[in-house]
């Protein structure tokens, strides 16, 4: 089986291709949606936040998670906070893609036991998961254009800008010199991702 990570700056377009995957039976990680289901459900990991940051950063009802806003603004204005959370549930997360990989596919698919993909934005900040993967799939586009996705998505300009900012240089190709590592433009439409990404597989 073949573990492959797909990666991409915000705006990129990464999640996007994540679901044509599953469109085409494969087996995918989101690692964003993964970090949020431990939010509400590991109650370990919730202690540590409730340590480490107080008790405001978690949501009233567990099924909620964690307070978004308090930890939004708090890691866009703060390095050493977003180090300290990172460095909180990252172990966690690992963990949940250790056992993502080493489960049977749910219905012994041939399709998805060759190949079974997670979706994250920053690989380069988690060396551990980067370790367990054969590939990383970069999505790319321009800027601009990403700058455009995240404001059509309701993001403020100068919140958007500062997403963009925060993450620059984060899913560099130069950062994974000891991985096989593609790119896939996605800045000319569905069609264009889907040769791509076709041609691959």
């Amino acid at each position: 089986m073949k573990r492959i990570g797909i990666t991409g700056s915000i705006g990129s377009g990464k999640s996007f291709v994540g679901e044509l995957l599953r469109e085409r039976g494969f087996l995918v990680l989101d690692a964003d949606a993964e970090v949020h289901e431990l939010y509400r459900t590991c109650e370990p990991l919730r202690k540590k936040l409730s340590e480490t940051f107080g008790s405001g950063c978690l949501m009233p009802n567990a099924c909620d998670g964690v307070n978004r806003k308090f930890f939004a603004e708090l890691i866009f204005k703060d390095d050493a906070a977003r180090e300290k959370l990172q460095n909180i549930v990252y172990p966690y997360l690992t963990q949940s893609i250790k056992i993502f990989f080493e489960s049977a596919s749910m219905d012994g698919c041939a399709r998805e036991s060759n190949f079974k993909f997670v979706e994250a934005a920053l690989f380069s900040r988690t060396p551990a998961i980067v370790d367990m993967l054969d590939e990383i799939w970069i999505v790319d586009a321009p800027e601009d254009v990403r700058l455009r996705r995240l404001i059509a998505r309701g993001l403020d300009p100068d919140d958007a800008m500062r997403r963009i900012e925060n993450q620059r240089g984060v899913c560099s190709a130069d950062l994974f010199s000891n991985k096989i590592v593609r790119t896939l433009a996605n800045d000319e439409g569905r069609p264009c991702i889907e040769r791509q990404l076709m041609a691959l597989l």
